[in-house]
C-alpha cells in the first residue's frame, strides 16, 4: 500500500532554539507535544501553526484510509549552507526509518520554499502546503524575498550603490554651498533645516555604500591589519603615517586656496591641483618605506623582484596623477592668462596620454608580478611568524 509522510520544515530551528526539541520528530503523538511547547514559549511563531496544520492534515489523511506518517525536520538559526544541510541529513534519516513513497510538504512561508529541491531530489513531492498568519498572509514572505535579496552581494551593488552615490553626491553638494554661504556671508546664514536635510541625505548615502561594500569589514580588518603592523614593528607603518600626514597637508593646503577663491569651479580645479603634488609625494613615501623594509626582509635573491614590483606600483600612480597635474596646468594657465595657446594645449594632451599610456602599460607589468609578491610575502609572514614562537 502507498505510503504518504506528512513533512512539516523548521528551516531556522525554532524548535530546537525555542522549544528545546531535537529533530527530526517522528509520530504524531511526539509532535503534538512538540507544537504545544513552542506555542506556550512563543505564541507567535508561526512554526507551531505550521505543524498543528500539519498534524491537521495528517488526521484528515488517515480519516481517509490512508497510509500516512508525519515527521518534522529543523535546520539551524544559521540559514542557509548550514541549516540545509542539517534538514538533508534529516530528510534521509526520516526516508529511511519511514520508506514513504511520498510526501505532503507543510512550512510556514516562503523561506522554508528554499529547500523544496532539497526534498524532491530524495522523493517524490504530492502536494505543499503553506501556512501563513490569516492577518497578514503575505507578510513573512515579503519579508524573507527582502532578506534574501540583501545578503545577495550583485543585488545590493546594482542598486544600492547607485542610491547611495545619489544621496551622498546630494549630501556633498549640499555641505559645498553651505561652505561658500559660511566663507563669504557668516555662520549666522547656516538655515538648520538644510544642514539637518543634508546630514541625513549624507547618511543615508554613506549607509547604502557601506551596507554594498562591506566597508565597515574593510574598515575593521584595516584597522586590525595596522596593529599587526605596529606589533611586527614593520617599517611600513611609519611610512604610511608620514604619507597620511603629507597627504592630509595637501588637503589643507588645497582647501585654503579653494575658499580664497571666488569662482567656485575655479576653487574646485585649485583643491585638486593642490592635493595632486602631495598625493605624488605620500605614494614616493610609502613606496620607499616598501622598498626598505624589502632589504630587510626578504633574502638576496629575492629583493630585486620585490623592489621591482614596488617600483611599477608607484610609477604606475604617479604617472596617472603627472597626467592630471599636466592637465589641471593647463587649466589654470589658460584662466590666468585669458587666453588658451595651442602649444599649451598640445604639450596638455600630450602629458595626459602619457601618463594614461605609461600607467597602462606599467599595470600590465605590474600583473606579471602580483603573484609572486603575494607568496612573498606571505612566506615573510610565516617566517616572522616562526621566529615569534621560537
Amino acid at each position: 500500500m502507498n505510503k504518504t509522510l506528512v513533512l512539516c520544515v523548521d528551516r531556522d530551528n525554532d524548535f530546537g532554539e525555542k522549544a528545546g526539541v531535537k529533530s527530526p520528530i517522528m509520530g504524531r503523538g511526539a509532535n503534538l507535544d512538540a507544537a504545544n511547547s513552542l506555542i506556550l514559549r512563543d505564541a507567535e511563531d508561526s512554526d507551531s501553526n505550521a505543524l498543528f496544520s500539519a498534524i491537521s492534515t495528517y488526521d484528515s489523511l488517515v480519516k481517509g484510509g490512508e497510509n500516512v506518517e508525519i515527521a518534522t525536520i529543523c535546520g539551524n538559526k544559521n540559514v542557509g549552507t548550514v541549516s540545509d544541510e542539517i534538514l538533508g541529513r534529516q530528510i534521509d534519516e526520516v526516508i529511511s526509518s519511514l520508506n514513504p513513497n511520498d510526501v505532503v510538504v507543510v512550512s510556514d512561508g516562503a523561506e522554508d520554499d528554499f529547500i523544496l529541491p532539497l526534498i524532491q531530489s530524495r522523493i517524490k513531492i504530492r502536494a505543499i502546503k503553506r501556512v501563513t498568519v490569516r492577518q497578514a498572509p503575505q507578510i513573512e514572505s515579503l519579508y524573507y524575498i527582502v532578506i534574501k535579496a540583501l545578503k545577495e552581494e550583485k543585488f545590493l551593488k546594482k542598486v544600492l550603490v547607485p542610491i547611495g552615490v545619489a544621496f551622498l553626491v546630494l549630501g556633498l553638494t549640499i555641505l559645498f554651498v553651505l561652505g561658500l554661504r559660511v566663507y563669504f556671508y557668516g555662520l549666522n546664514s547656516l538655515d538648520p533645516a538644510t544642514t539637518g536635510f543634508m546630514t541625513v541625505v549624507s547618511a543615508i548615502g554613506i549607509y547604502f555604500i557601506n551596507k554594498a561594500y562591506s566597508m565597515g569589514k574593510r574598515i575593521r580588518d584595516g584597522v586590525s591589519k595596522l596593529v599587526e603592523e605596529f606589533v611586527n614593528t614593520r617599517v611600513t607603518v611609519f611610512s604610511l603615517l608620514i604619507s597620511i600626514a603629507v597627504f592630509a597637508y595637501g588637503i589643507y593646503s588645497g582647501l585654503v586656496v579653494a575658499f580664497s577663491t571666488k569662482l567656485a569651479i575655479l576653487g574646485i580645479i585649485y583643491l585638486i591641483y593642490r592635493i595632486v603634488p602631495f598625493t605624488i609625494a605620500a605614494i614616493l613615501i610609502f613606496d620607499t618605506g616598501r622598498i626598505v623594509e624589502g632589504f630587510l626582509i626578504y633574502e638576496k635573491g629575492k629583493r630585486s623582484e620585490v623592489i621591482k614590483s614596488y617600483l611599477l606600483s608607484a610609477s604606475f600612480y604617479i604617472s596617472f596623477f603627472a597626467a592630471v597635474l599636466g592637465l589641471l596646468s593647463f587649466v589654470i594657465f589658460g584662466y590666468q592668462t585669458g587666453t588658451i595657446k595651442a602649444d599649451y594645449l598640445v604639450l596638455a594632451i600630450v602629458l595626459t596620454v602619457l601618463g594614461v599610456g605609461l600607467g597602462v602599460i606599467i599595470s600590465i607589468f605590474r600583473r606579471k608580478y602580483a603573484k609572486g609578491l603575494q607568496d612573498l610575502s606571505e612566506e615573510s609572514g610565516a617566517s616572522q611568524k616562526d621566529s615569534r614562537d621560537l
